[in-house]
């Protein structure tokens, strides 16, 4: 019999979401005086968690090029006219539903970081609803546990995204779910005009949103499974984090175990 190996991914180490949803977390998993059960089921929750992040890059990624783009080609051309100005030109925002596609898997990723909680926090969560999480971190862990504090500051931006994709999924609004650029006349100044960036239907700017949460995504799994985690290492090792200037480019873990300060071992 032949071994077959087939390629599952085209997004290797160096991707911050693969090392350090992966590679970084699966040391962490693994050193967590848990079920083995348990274990199992954490890391690939987690490596769903990274599938669907890096889905979500895909998809932002070149949407907030694009933006990026057409803001500098404003800033260093200023905006342009036709027909003796009586027309103005719009610079057109191609892949402006990318943003529908990242709030898509930003959800997923969601709802696969609730179900690895649920594994450790001993509770079947019934999809992203992550107030229910920290409710439920309340209990196990208590209201000043690092991990509970987390659940508590980032409900708004959760709730935000899944507010988003349900709209866009459910349209309630009755407004466009997303649109790019309107640039208009200022009230004063033949040639002044107001230009509004990129925009969803709850006029949070695309560009922006897009970034601060695929920063926070990726921060927020990392950070809520490894601070949970770490209530049940040996009392001898705790969580180190590497100085973003340490990391290795080829496979740039954040976290690292290390031994706690002060801790001796008998002498042999």
């Amino acid at each position: 019999m032949s071994w077959q190996v087939t390629q599952v991914s085209d997004v290797g180490t160096s991707n911050p979401i693969v090392a350090r949803l992966t590679m970084g977390l699966y040391d962490i998993i693994r050193m967590a005086q848990i079920d083995d059960e348990k274990k199992k089921s954490i890391i690939e929750e987690c490596f769903n968690v990274q599938t669907a992040l890096v889905q979500a890059e895909k998809a932002a990624k070149p949407l907030m090029d694009e933006i990026r783009s057409a803001e500098q080609k404003l800033c260093l051309e200023g905006v342009t006219t036709q027909s003796n100005g009586r027309v103005i030109n719009t610079p057109g925002i191609l892949l402006v539903d990318n943003s529908r596609v990242f709030l898509k898997f930003a959800k997923q990723a969601l709802q696969h970081l609730a179900a690895a909680m649920g594994m450790i926090l001993d509770e079947d969560f019934k999809g992203p609803h992550f107030h229910v999480v920290r409710d439920r971190a309340m209990k196990v862990f208590g209201a000043d546990h690092s991990a509970t504090i987390l659940l508590v500051e980032d409900q708004t931006w959760i709730k935000n995204i899944i507010d988003m994709r349900n709209e866009e999924e459910h349209p309630k609004s009755g407004k466009p779910f997303v649109r790019g650029f309107h640039i208009s006349r200022a009230t004063e100044g033949e040639y002044e005009f107001i230009i509004d960036p990129p925009r969803f239907y709850n006029d949070l700017m695309v560009l922006n949103h897009l970034e601060v949460y695929s920063h926070n995504l990726l921060t927020f799994a990392e950070e809520v499974v490894s601070l949970s985690l770490q209530t049940y290492f040996p009392k001898i090792v705790t969580l180190a984090e590497i100085p973003e200037e340490q990391r290795d480019p080829s496979a740039p873990i954040r976290f690292r175990l290390t031994l706690k300060e002060g801790v001796n071992f008998p002498k042999s």
